[in-house]
């Protein structure tokens, strides 16, 4: 019995030492691959990207259903289309991030060798994690339990990356040196709501604005129009838009679902 308990320990001490060795290696490795990325719940969505991830940076070309990029790099967070990026005022984090955020915060609550490759799980405040990785440290797929929404990251390709963060960003014409646009704390508010949004300028009249345009959680579509005067934004049928007024500033945000106008509403209300 107790070579038994003995031997038990030390299956489990070496498959924990293994797990060890494989996310030091993940949380290491350097690669490229193609995913898609679902997302089941009182909405049903997805979405497919080509990411390029190195230990500290990070660049994800989304491919459908919207095309947009962006990136991590050195702390800033920079988001858009080529020729046409900004830096975030808010955090980026994809799905393998806020596991690795969760990974390194709380730990792991489990691991398990199946078939040469290690299933981690992590369960923190943040949602019941569960990652596959392999024996080379690249991830296969990571999957979040959170407030009834499962969404799951599936690699359908991993290869190594050799190429450096600038290379990679003068391909898609990423300058990190871009300016930053500061937004006012409302719009930090409603951008907080939603999964994707892209940023540009235009003109309304005689008056330049920041067009946001973004993927709501639910899957709705949601406009902000960010001025410094008071402007005429045009809608389309079945649109609805409240209007915010702040100190130099006006905001209107539009979009055809009800629930959403009420959310947005009820935060810019605070």
């Amino acid at each position: 019995m107790k070579r038994t308990l003995i031997l038990t320990c030390i299956a489990v001490y070496t498959v924990a030492v293994f797990c060890q060795s494989f996310i030091d290696l993940f949380l290491t490795n350097s690669y490229f691959g193609r995913r898609v990325v679902t997302e089941r719940g009182a909405n049903n969505k997805s979405r497919i990207e080509l990411v390029y991830r190195w230990p500290d940076d990070k660049i994800v070309q989304v491919l459908s259903p919207l095309i947009l990029i962006w990136a991590k790099h050195s702390g800033s967070f920079i988001m858009g289309e080529p020729n046409n990026f900004r830096i975030s005022p808010l955090e980026i984090l994809d799905l393998e991030d806020l596991f690795i955020r969760q990974l390194k915060q709380v730990g792991i609550s489990k691991t398990e060798r199946i078939d040469g490759k290690y299933k981690v799980v992590v369960d923190s405040s943040s949602g019941f994690f569960t990652a596959i990785i392999n024996d080379k440290g690249y991830p296969e797929k990571i999957t979040r339990i959170f407030q009834g929404v499962t969404t799951e990251l599936v690699y359908e390709e991993v290869k190594p990356l050799t190429q450096k963060f600038d290379e990679i960003a003068n391909k898609y014409n990423i300058r990190p040196s871009e300016a930053t646009i500061s937004f006012p704390s409302e719009i930090k508010e409603i951008l907080q709501t939603v999964s994707w949004y892209t940023v540009s300028r235009l003109k309304i009249g005689e008056e330049q604005v920041i067009l946001i345009m973004a993927n709501h959680k639910s899957g709705s579509i949601l406009k902000v129009v960010y001025a410094s005067k008071e402007v005429n934004v045009n809608m389309e049928q079945n649109e609805k838009m409240i209007q915010c007024t702040g100190q130099g500033y006006h905001i209107y945000v539009v979009t055809q679902d009800d629930n959403v106008l009420k959310q947005i509403k009820q935060l810019l209300e605070k």
